[in-house]
């Protein structure tokens, strides 16, 4: 391996070395990972199959050679192999040589990926990665990028809370638990985060991150936005290219909303916040050394746990280590708990001072049945500006939209905007946006851009900072007809605050 990473080979475990799509039936496709040429083939019943790229009788590439059937043949003799690697057919010859055989890459199709085993001595799989729930999820979006790290570095953030902060717009974070059994690893935190990934940095949302690692080849993150219902699934499979270089695999799904074109379009909205910000750490994977003994601080996160557990993948079995007593572990992903009183009285009061410099909203104390500081606040609650005038009624909110209308937030917007509420307090109103100028009038209009759709006490609740929109439209409770971007610039095109 490469002096940055004093690792002493490559990590076990299992690595995707190309998404599903990758291969079509009846292609043969030679991928290079783990310091050495993979060859890929999907024969005609779909099977996918991985081989050693040399063909034991006189070396040729068998990645040159074409698929027959759900075999391959070489290109040099048309020696054929099956997806086991065992040679089923020479063409010239009355009998086919009892050790006529290619290496197979132990292998696995599922969540639209194709994963391989890499372990030491050519052994058996020491375990299989369960497979995920897709029902209810929007299908797969996958991207690839290739930079100078290494798979541990990278799994590493997972337990790194201090970084999500510098890099990730995170104005807290806590590490609420870190479970290890065998080569699994699951880290649970709650987090407040501003909108700034998603185009809404005056947002504040309470998150929890719930993610599970099988091994240093796959990250697993379940993203639960309690202040808009929304629940997004992020998937980090980081693979040896060679000592030095990883490519990585992102894959992103959201829980589909009963809207499916508000589905389509938050699912948009999230997969670009998902190549942009993962990437921000890439420079700094690229140019980082490891230090086998960091200095670390209360806060940093359990990273000495995290480290402890990777030590499995390496040596000369993949047999997983021994778990830490429970108290041990406790004490090792808990840095915290081991400060004096006064002191753990002080982060407190600087905790609380960071989170009204957050505009946090203060809960009620937890039911005992809470699992975390982030579940306390009631879930559908905005955080509306201390500024804002608040409206007895739908009317007086449309009486006087037109004052306040931000023309310079406008620019050069040219759009319909339609209200369609429903209820005790029905109305239909329209407002044309054009050359920094505003139009309001009764009625629909014939061809809106944007239309939202809910009742009228839900609409008043949500321009008075009662209900959240987002966790309103994700939930069913309203509907929005068109670009969900241009309903998330109407906080600016209207603001809610009293002028002052």
């Amino acid at each position: 391996m490469a002096s940055r990473f004093p690792f002493t080979s490559f990590p076990y475990g299992w690595y995707v070395i190309a998404f599903s799509s990758d291969v079509a039936a009846g292609e043969v496709k030679t991928v290079h990972y783990l310091g050495q040429d993979i060859v890929l083939f999907r024969g005609a019943s779909g099977v996918v199959a991985a081989l050693d790229k040399t063909c034991p009788h006189l070396g040729a590439h068998l990645g040159v050679g074409h698929v027959e059937g759900d075999c391959i043949r070489c290109p040099f003799h048309h020696w054929m192999y099956d997806a086991t690697g065992k040679c089923v057919d020479v063409p010239y010859a009355p009998k086919i040589p009892p050790n006529a055989r290619v290496k197979r890459w132990p292998m696995i199709e599922q969540d639209g990926t194709i994963m391989v085993w890499y372990g030491p001595d050519e052994s058996e799989p020491a375990w299989t990665p369960p497979p995920l729930e897709h029902d209810g999820w929007t299908p797969n979006r996958g991207i690839r990028w290739e930079l100078k790290s290494h798979p541990q570095e990278i799994a590493e953030n997972t337990v790194d809370s201090a970084h999500l902060g510098p890099v990730h717009h995170v104005t807290s974070c806590n590490v609420r638990s870190v479970e290890q059994t065998g080569h699994t690893m699951r880290v649970l935190l709650d987090m407040v985060a501003s909108g700034e990934a998603i185009g809404m940095p005056d947002e504040v949302n309470d998150v929890e991150l719930d993610v599970t690692l099988h091994g240093l080849g796959q990250v697993i993150s379940r993203t639960h936005v309690l202040t808009a219902g929304l629940h997004t699934r992020q998937r980090i499979h980081p693979t040896p290219i060679d000592g030095e270089r990883v490519a990585i695999f992102g894959i992103n799904n959201i829980k589909q909303m009963p809207d499916p074109g508000y589905t389509h379009e938050i699912d948009e909205i999230f997969w670009a916040a998902f190549t942009a910000d993962f990437p921000r750490d890439f420079p700094i994977w690229e140019t980082k050394a490891y230090l086998e003994r960091p200095l670390l601080a209360g806060g940093d996160g359990p990273i000495g746990s995290y480290r402890k557990w990777a030590r499995q993948f390496y040596g000369g079995s993949a047999k997983p280590i021994e778990d830490a007593p429970a108290h041990e572990q406790q004490r090792s992903i808990d840095p915290i708990a081991r400060l004096h009183p006064r002191r753990l009285l002080a982060r407190a009061l600087e905790r609380l001072r960071g989170l009204a410099a957050a505009r946090m909203v203060v809960p009620d104390p937890p039911p005992p049945s809470s699992t975390g500081p982030a579940t306390n606040r009631k879930r559908e609650e905005t955080r509306a500006p201390a500024n804002a005038q608040r409206f007895a009624s739908v009317d007086a909110y449309f009486g006087t939209l037109a004052q306040r209308f931000d023309a310079h937030a406008a620019g050069e917007l040219d759009a319909v905007f339609q209200w369609n509420l429903t209820g005790a307090q029905k109305v239909e109103h329209f407002a044309e946006v054009k050359g920094g100028r505003i139009r309001i009038c009764a009625g629909a209009h014939e061809r809106p851009t944007l239309t939202i759709e809910m009742s009228a006490e839900d609409y008043l609740s949500m321009i008075n900072g009662d209900l959240n929109g987002a966790f309103a439209f994700s939930t069913g409770r309203g509907r929005l007809h068109g670009p969900v971007r241009l309903a998330m610039r109407m906080q600016k095109l209207f603001p809610l605050e009293r002028s002052v």
